[in-house]
């Protein structure tokens, strides 16, 4: 069991006998939108009910797939789980259970980066994924094992790979565990980790 499936089974709660359950999510990729400046993909978009929700990846699928696809699912690879926080996020805009599931426009992100960067500063940071702009922003401050992190950050694919869920799983109540972007709002909705978007719609 992981946080993934912490907050399917939430969600799975929340929809139990609504129909919604049976919905279809219709998951493709948009070139066009707006991302986060912190992880590195492609944003992987669902649809459903006439509201979106996104999440980067760098293992993005196309598919039409029913809400409850995820629930008991083992969500073995990174492309399930990519899949399944697309669809977490979308099914949280259409019910209104999480905020910022929109990325924020590029004007916002140096006043995001510089709060970002006040928020760790002084403190060792480990990154789960790969953030090529915090690399750089906060190279003085990173360490090279989370074991030796005081804060770990979290990208999008560092919550789909094998090696991000066992990092997160390992430290979530050990170590301060920061997700980031509108790529982990909805997970971080259902189940209560600290999620950072300041500027997110």
């Amino acid at each position: 069991m992981s946080f993934w499936h912490d907050a399917i089974e939430r969600l799975e709660t929340i929809l139990a006998d609504s129909g919604c359950e049976d919905g279809i999510v219709t998951l493709g990729v948009n070139h066009d939108a707006d991302t986060c400046q912190y992880p590195k993909g492609v944003t992987l978009e669902g649809h459903f009910g006439g509201r979106s929700g996104q999440f980067v990846t760098s293992e993005p699928v196309r598919a039409n797939t029913r809400i409850s696809f995820m629930f008991g699912a083992p969500l073995t690879n990174q492309k399930q789980r990519g899949a399944a926080g697309a669809i977490i996020n979308t099914v949280s805009a259409f019910l209104c259970l999480a905020r910022r599931l929109q990325p924020c426009t590029p004007d916002c992100y140096t006043p995001c980066l510089a709060e970002l960067s006040r928020e760790v500063a002084g403190k060792k940071v480990y990154f789960v994924g790969p953030m090529p702009l915090l690399e750089r922003a906060l190279a003085e401050q990173i360490v090279d094992t989370p074991e030796a992190a005081e804060i770990l950050l979290v990208g999008g694919d560092g919550m789909t790979s094998d090696a991000g869920v066992a990092c997160i799983e390992e430290y979530r109540e050990k170590k301060r565990t920061i997700f980031l972007g509108p790529s982990a709002a909805g997970v971080s909705g259902l189940i209560n980790l600290e999620h950072w978007c300041p500027y997110g719609r």
